[in-house]
């Protein structure tokens, strides 16, 4: 075994033990909020219980049937408390892992990247959690109470709240997306100027598969952040958007490499178009069409 194969296993040994360590402490950042949410399970579902305002039976609090209902739901709970905790360890690990592979400016941009995400999920989950919650239910819960009483399970509860600020989070996330798709030149910004005509439509058709019901105010209390959302986004992607003087100045960057890379070949050929070429530039024309076409040295039959 030679010293390049030596050097090369050394490396991959090592890469495997960082990956090791990564994993073990995001293991570890698991099992600390599993636990947590295990020893303060009865304090978090206080808390996730607030948003009701004590309307979900007549004694103001959630009930069950099953023997084992509480002990199933105190285990999903600390499950959903290990992933949140293991979630922000898990990105920052992962983002070390790739900014060896990054430059300084990627590296810079994703700095600000991963705590955008952060800050616009808290958002959503809040936005979830005092608005939209307290709000739906109110009208849920008092909705045909004169011919019936409210009795919710603790389990259907706690479904539909965890549900909605997961997916909360998740949609306001949206101008972030457009920012970067933009940034990166994936979608233009006249792309999503275009699509606003069929925003409301869409927010409409998410916020029904979102919330649990089909009814106007919930429906109505999701569609309408979403499109504020998309107009934050596009606000954020004009702000990101290729400006036209870089667009000229990166075409004619192109265009004197090209006239570099062939003018020692073809001098006299080449430099009487180069006036043409900036002008057809200018004018905003593609120039690859006035390029002289090479010559075909097949042989004719």
């Amino acid at each position: 075994m030679n010293a390049k194969t030596t050097s090369r296993l050394e490396a991959i040994q090592k890469h495997l033990r960082g990956v090791k360590r990564r994993l073990l402490w995001i293991l570890l950042a698991f099992g600390v909020g599993a636990s947590l949410t295990w020893y303060f399970r009865t304090e978090v579902i206080l808390v996730m219980l607030a948003p009701a305002g004590g309307r979900l039976s007549q004694t103001g609090l959630p009930v069950f049937i099953s023997p084992t209902e509480m002990l199933s739901l105190a285990i999903r709970l600390a499950v959903i408390g290990g992933i949140v905790a293991a979630s922000p360890v898990l990105v920052f690990h992962v983002a070390r892992f790739l900014s060896p592979l990054l430059n300084r400016k990627q590296n810079r941009l994703l700095a600000i990247f991963l705590p955008s995400v952060f800050v616009c999920y808290l958002a959503g989950t809040a936005f979830a959690y005092f608005v939209l919650l307290p709000i739906g239910l109110r009208f849920l819960l008092q909705f045909g109470t004169d011919v019936a009483v409210p009795m919710v399970r603790i389990t259907e509860y706690m479904s539909l709240a965890v549900a909605m600020l997961f997916w909360l989070g998740v949609v306001f996330e949206l101008p972030l997306v457009m920012l970067v798709l933009t940034k990166l030149r994936v979608v233009s910004y006249k792309r999503f100027k275009y699509l606003r005509r069929y925003v409301p439509a869409a927010a409409f058709i998410l916020s029904a598969i979102i919330t649990p019901t089909l009814d106007v105010v919930n429906s109505t209390m999701v569609a309408v952040p979403i499109i504020v959302l998309y107009e934050v986004g596009l606000v954020l992607a004009w702000l990101a958007r290729e400006k036209p003087a870089k667009v000229k100045r990166r075409r004619l960057q192109r265009i004197c490499r090209w006239v570099w890379a062939h003018t020692l070949e073809r001098p006299s050929t080449y430099l009487l178009r180069l006036g043409v070429l900036l002008r057809h530039i200018f004018w905003g024309r593609r120039w690859k069409s006035i390029m002289p076409k090479k010559r075909d040295r097949r042989k004719r039959k």
